[in-house]
């Protein structure tokens, strides 16, 4: 391990014995920090995770501590608010379990168990602890609105860097240059275009429905959205539109034939808007054609439907979709891709049948307790947030990846926490 990793390591763990809360919102701001990477007497680690391990450390042994200075019964004690919590989401806990359990056993499925077992390890074991750090330590109106303030400066200082990018073309790759602005696409600290849609999309749809309040929410859509629109990313436009004329449709206490109209001439208004910019309006009518983006996903699915067609139960393991799709034709890219581009293909073949039906099964749950909080004035905007959130990677997953890499994977079970934190779910 280097000397700067390991002090920022130190300082984070300072910092997590100081403030908990606070090291929440630092995980959050620097999501990015997965790429850089570690190790500890061989086992690979990121930043990112390092983060995650600490904190996990520092909330157990506060656990510990405080289970042996309270009182071991009545209504008020760890034992008891446990005992409470494990009562009260019954379900949802199961769900995760057979979710973490599916992942587990897809390790063994897959052909390079190795790399297998480190994505269940960042993706999976590690980004449901986060789920559960943010449920214990989040116990606060005030905590919940410095994660959005979180969320505010991630989006500001990677899109602040990727505007700048885009006109300078400093640390953008090569292969994301060109004279004709119209192709030349965004990373800023990612490493691709699409990973800074997929990644800014979710948090976008969060702050625009929560609604400004203050200078730095503002500043944050201001810079946010320019900056997703310069990654190019067709898929991310079309699902944070689809999640905003949604949220605009269904926020209401009923649904009425006005907010469906209302909702299509929003759609065709902001068609009509895109398609008058010359830059979007091109990529965009890319598509009607031979499009390689779009045959890429062809061949991926096919292929995808193939494996699961052999193996419909266990699918082919973590990793498996990269190492089967070697033997099958590869798209116009020429690239050996590591998942098939849709949220149900992707965790069928990664994690089986049992993988796939768990998440659909935690969506189910999560939509379910954000139409509970909806209805109480109070949470009402916490709720929509989070729930346009969840609506904009689900959507954007049907033609892309938004869960298999570590910042995604830790977003996700983050906008999952949301409506479930005890301070909130004890209302409904």
């Amino acid at each position: 391990m280097s000397s700067l990793v390991f002090t920022g390591l130190a300082a984070f763990l300072l910092l997590s014995l100081l403030k908990r809360d606070w090291a929440v919102y630092l995980i959050i701001i620097l999501l990015p920090a997965y790429q850089i990477r570690f190790q500890i007497q061989g086992l690979p680690f990121t930043f990112l995770e390092g983060m995650i391990l600490i904190l996990a450390a520092v909330q157990f042994i506060s656990i510990i501590l405080s289970l042996r200075a309270a009182t071991p019964t009545g209504p008020g004690a760890p034992i008891s608010r446990l005992r409470n919590e494990v009562r009260n989401n019954k379900l949802q806990l199961t769900l995760i379990g057979l979710f973490l359990l599916a992942a587990l056993i897809s390790i063994f499925v897959s052909p390079v168990e190795r790399a297998a077992a480190g994505i269940f390890k960042a993706y999976f074991a590690e980004a449901v602890l986060f789920y559960f750090l943010v449920r214990l330590i989040i116990n606060t109106r005030e905590k919940l609105e410095n994660v959005f303030k979180s969320l505010m400066f991630l989006v500001l200082y990677l899109s602040a860097y990727g505007l700048y990018q885009f006109v300078t073309l400093h640390n953008l790759p090569f292969s994301w240059w060109a004279v004709d602005v119209a192709s030349r696409r965004i990373v800023s600290a990612l490493n691709h275009p699409n990973a800074l849609a997929l990644l800014l999309g979710p948090v976008l749809a969060m702050l625009i429905v929560k609604r400004p309040k203050n200078r730095l929410h503002w500043a944050a859509i201001i810079l946010g959205l320019p900056a997703f629109y310069l990654t190019f990313s067709r898929a991310g436009w079309l699902a944070l539109v689809v999640t905003l004329v949604m949220h605009h449709i269904f926020s209401g206490s009923s649904l009425k034939i006005k907010d469906l109209r209302k909702g299509l001439l929003t759609i065709l208004g902001i068609i009509t808007i895109v398609l008058a910019i010359p830059f979007s309006r091109h990529k965009l009518l890319e598509l009607a054609g031979p499009d390689p983006s779009k045959q890429n996903r062809y061949v991926l699915w096919s292929a995808a439907a193939d494996m699961i067609k052999k193996h419909p139960l266990a699918g082919v393991g973590l990793m498996g979709f990269h190492e089967n799709f070697k033997n099958y034709p590869v798209g116009p890219d020429k690239v050996v891709q590591n998942y098939p581009h849709n949220i149900v293909l992707t965790f069928w073949t990664e994690t089986g049948l049992l993988g796939v039906l768990s998440m659909l099964g935690l969506l189910v749950l999560f939509y379910k307790k954000i139409r509970l909080l909806s209805r109480m004035e109070k949470y009402r905007n916490f709720a929509l947030a989070a729930g346009a959130g969840m609506a904009m990677i689900v959507l954007h997953s049907l033609v892309d990846v938004p869960y298999f890499k570590n910042d995604l994977s830790v977003l996700f079970w983050l906008v999952y926490a949301l409506p479930n934190l005890t301070f909130l779910s004890s209302q409904t």
